[in-house]
């Protein structure tokens, strides 16, 4: 099979789709060296072939014909070196994901020449490859979806929420309008909105660690927390109630009674459907919430001006540390601590993991 005279960018668009599909990726920046090492495949620095070979960098990107990357295939097995020259700055995200590319769209396997034989390939043959890959990358790295829903869109916020360069951010700005044309000429775009559709609504509070796939914007429902919520997965699935459409819960959460009968238990007197106090005791009042709609079965206070809700009122739901410290209980009696052999607790050498939606995360991102 020959090398295509131009890019084939639905093709690319349409693989990226698939790959996001396969790797359920659902949160940003994309772990690039999990996704290489879950698939077994060989990763190399520059600097160890440097090091192995006793050369200099010039060197190995003359060798290779690359100047940031290079992916070879040894029978079933793909191999992919990398350059990490500190002065290339955060660069090895895209570079990565770029081979990754090659190796998606088939390019060291469909053609007759591929890039493990770069010298015979001509330039104009290079250069489609090229930008099959950099289309791949791009639209997997900072897809449209998601791009389009950024509120501020200069490229030091794409950078920042993507991990990809300033350059790579501007160029995917640039790209942007082509991109989105070709996706939704191809029938893409309700398969990238299904994607990313849990993406969007994720949210977990910093306080509680309540974890969420409603998107609540001021007060956490679980322990009323301002300024709490953020993008991420949180640990704790608190005991939520069921509920009917109407918002009524079919068995008296506090006395077990299966036949109410109106808004509260005609047995207990607890109420049957959640609401915001705010709302529900001060109608005449000008300030009281507007949240007119029935809270979820789990909810302590009203996402919206963070009063208690109707539940957590009357005592039917318990204060969220109760089954917060029991889950965590639960927790460490599962875990095995490492002893030593004279029976001394060994403490890891490892660094606290980073937040997945960092410090400055922009709270105006509908997929927080």
């Amino acid at each position: 099979m020959k090398i295509p005279t131009y890019a084939r960018y639905d093709y690319c668009a349409k693989r990226a789709c698939d790959f996001l599909e396969e790797y359920n990726i659902s949160s940003y920046p994309v772990d690039v060296e999990k996704i290489i090492t879950d698939n077994k495949w060989g990763l190399t620095p520059y600097s160890l072939i440097m090091q192995q070979f006793h050369c200099d960098r010039n060197t190995v990107i003359r060798c290779l014909r690359s100047m940031d990357g290079y992916t070879q295939l040894d029978d079933d097995n793909y191999s992919i070196a990398y350059n990490d020259d500190p002065e290339l700055g955060d660069r090895k995200r895209f570079t990565l994901m770029h081979e990754i590319g090659h190796i998606y769209l088939n390019h060291l396997v469909d053609f007759d020449i591929t890039l493990l034989y770069r010298n015979e390939l001509s330039k104009k043959e290079n250069k489609v490859l090229e930008n099959e890959a950099n289309a791949f990358a791009r639209n997997v790295l900072a897809p449209i979806s998601l791009v389009r829903q950024l509120k501020d869109k200069a490229p030091e916020n794409i950078s920042s929420k993507f991990g990809i360069t300033y350059y790579a951010a501007n160029t995917r700005l640039d790209l942007f309008k082509k991109d989105f044309e070709i996706i939704d000429s191809i029938g893409l775009q309700q398969r990238m909105g299904n994607i990313f559709r849990k993406f969007y609504n994720k949210t977990t509070c910093s306080k509680c660690n309540a974890k969420f796939f409603l998107r609540y914007r001021n007060f956490c429902p679980i322990c009323g927390s301002k300024n709490t919520l953020k993008w991420g997965d949180g640990i704790m699935d608190y005991k939520e109630y069921e509920t009917t459409v109407e918002g009524f819960v079919e068995t008296c959460i506090r006395c077990g009674n299966k036949k109410i009968m109106g808004n509260y238990c005609q047995i207990c007197g607890a109420p049957a459907r959640n609401y915001c106090t705010n709302y529900f005791w001060s109608e005449d009042n000008y300030q009281a919430c507007t949240h007119s709609e029935p809270l979820p079965g789990n909810a302590r206070f009203c996402p919206d001006c963070g009063a208690k809700s109707l539940f957590f009122h009357h005592n039917v739901l318990n204060a969220w540390n109760i089954e917060y410290d029991q889950f965590m209980e639960e927790e460490t009696l599962e875990v095995n601590i490492p002893t030593t052999s004279d029976g001394f607790m060994t403490i890891p050498n490892e660094q606290p993991k980073k937040l997945p939606w960092g410090d400055n995360i922009d709270e105006e991102l509908p997929f927080n």
